[in-house]
Order: C-alpha cells, then structure tokens, then sequence
C-alpha cells in the first residue's frame, strides 16, 4: 500500500520543489493544481469535467487530466460498510470523462466494478455467516441473562468484543485478497 504523507510533509517536499524550480516546473505545478481543483468540484458535482478540461490551455490539459485521474483514483476504494459509495461511482464515471482511450478505460471500468460487486459479495455473505455463527451460541448466553435478571434481554451479536475480533480478522483477509486486484486496475487506470 503506498504510503501517506501528511500535510506538512507534501508542503515542505513542495517548498524544497519551488525552491529550485525552473519557470516550466512551476508551470506544470501550476496545471496539476487546477486539474486537482477540477476533480473536486467534479466529485462534489459543481462542475463539468469534459467541459473545463477544455477550457484550459492546450499545453496545459494532459498535465490536468493526469491529475484529475490522480484524484479520482484517490476516491476508488472497497467499500467500508455493505454499499456502494456515490462518491466511488462518480469517480468512476469521471474518469470515463478524461480518458485519452475511453474503450480501454470503459473495460477497465467495467473490471472495478465485477471486483466491488464480488468484494461487497464475499463481505456480506461473511459479515451473515458470522452473525448466525455467533448468534446460536449466543441464545444460551441470553436465556442465562434473562433468568438472572427476570426480564426479557436481547443481546446484539455485532456488539459483542468476539464477534468484533472475528470481523475484522475477517475483513483484513477480505482486502488482502481485493485490495491488489482493485490497485492493479487503478495503476492502469491512471496510464489511459
């Protein structure tokens, strides 16, 4: 997994960057900032992508398109909870949008999506399996609970501390097995 820099860390790495650079680089850094800007008012829909990429300078729309895949990508991520997030399809969609190879960007679009649909798949039938798993012995545990206390007790099995370890055994294996596959995809992503 790469790994993630603070804020700081990217703005002295920037400074040292500036520091030295030539009047073309700060130019592309000039561009690569726009293109994020764009893919953020793109993913919080306040814009039309394919539409300001071309307002741009001709010299400076590759080096925009190149960030706004950067962005983008960002937001393509497994799903945290059992659902697709608007924001992962939007994403998706956009890079459709600033593709230089919109068929090879389409398949590869359509390869994300069986992963996702296969990773909430597996993760759901687990997350069940688990639950039903924990909930037989858990009904002597809740009739022990109920005599003790003479009043009707129901106990949620997703808050027992056990079922939580279990989950998140489970879950850590879930993404080592999607997680390449998903990155994989996205490094091509990036190239079309």
């Amino acid at each position: 997994m790469a790994e993630i820099k603070s804020t700081l860390e990217l703005a002295l790495e920037k400074a040292a960057r500036l520091g030295r650079a030539s009047s073309e680089d700060l130019q592309r850094e000039k561009y690569q900032e726009q293109g994020r800007l764009l893919a953020v008012a793109y993913l919080a829909e306040e814009g039309e992508l394919a539409a300001a990429l071309q307002d741009l300078p001709p010299e400076a729309r590759e080096i925009a398109r190149t960030a706004v895949k950067e962005v983008l990508l960002r937001n393509v991520t497994l799903p945290k909870d059992g659902e697709l997030d608007e924001r992962l399809t939007r994403a998706l969609d956009g890079l459709l949008v600033v593709a230089s190879n919109a068929k090879g960007m389409a398949r590869l679009k359509a390869e994300v999506e069986q992963i996702l649909q296969n990773y909430l798949m597996a993760r759901n039938s687990a997350y069940q399996q688990l639950k039903n798993s924990f909930a037989h012995g858990l009904n002597n545990v809740q009739r022990a609970l109920e005599a003790q206390f003479r009043q009707k007790i129901r106990v949620e099995v997703e808050y027992l501390p056990q079922f939580q370890d279990e989950w998140r055994k489970y879950q850590t294996n879930l993404l080592a097995q999607f997680e390449p596959l998903l990155e994989d995809r996205k490094s091509r992503m990036l190239t079309l």
